[in-house]
């Protein structure tokens, strides 16, 4: 679920992100922004080493307030282009990019302010290259997500994460879990 961890990550950093759903029809929207080359840093380890990422992002969020049993969620839609770069401590580097689109499409009440949330994400969400520019990996496709989720009962965008749900899968996804992108990834960043 490393990937999850990494997708949350770009979408917190250039967007207030809700992790909470609804259908496009239903509720008001809440908010509505858009960002272009907004800047995003934080430090992670992946495949066992500690990167810097840094990057830019660029696109536009909806988010929609629920309505009767759903009124406590509010629901993400967010279109975003990104690019950045992880750099390991010896200075090695690689470039990711993507281009998606987020949309959490469902929300089922489990009682009290808990939901099952599921998002879809789509479109090409992965690349990477190497130091050079080579293009190491290509992901496309579509990837479903599932989330347990506790809205606090509040009317403000938010909560907590009860339970992150395993994803289902659809297209090429070769940087999706560790033990596809560690094997291309680790020489890269632990070359000479």
């Amino acid at each position: 679920m490393k990937r999850t961890r990494r997708l949350l990550g770009v979408l917190l950093a250039v967007a207030t992100v809700t992790l909470a759903v609804v259908p496009a029809a239903q509720g008001a929207i809440f908010e509505r922004f858009r960002f272009v080359d907004e800047p995003y840093s934080f430090e992670e380890e992946i495949c066992g080493i500690e990167v810097e990422i840094e990057g830019t992002a660029s696109g536009h969020t909806r988010v929609r307030a629920g309505t009767g049993k759903r009124a406590t969620a509010f629901f993400d839609h967010t279109n975003v282009e990104f690019s950045e770069t992880w750099t390991a401590a010896n200075g090695n580097f690689v470039t990711v990019t993507g281009n998606f689109n987020f949309n959490e499409t469902k929300a089922v009440p489990l009682g009290g302010n808990v939901f099952r949330f599921t998002s879809v994400e789509s479109g090409q969400a992965f690349t990477l290259s190497d130091s050079q520019g080579n293009l190491v990996l290509r992901e496309s496709g579509s990837i479903h997500f599932g989330l347990i989720f506790d809205t606090l009962g509040d009317a403000t965008p938010g909560g907590v994460v009860i339970e992150e749900l395993e994803p289902r899968l659809n297209g090429q996804h070769q940087g999706f879990f560790d033990e596809d992108l560690c094997p291309v990834l680790v020489p890269l960043l632990s070359g000479p």
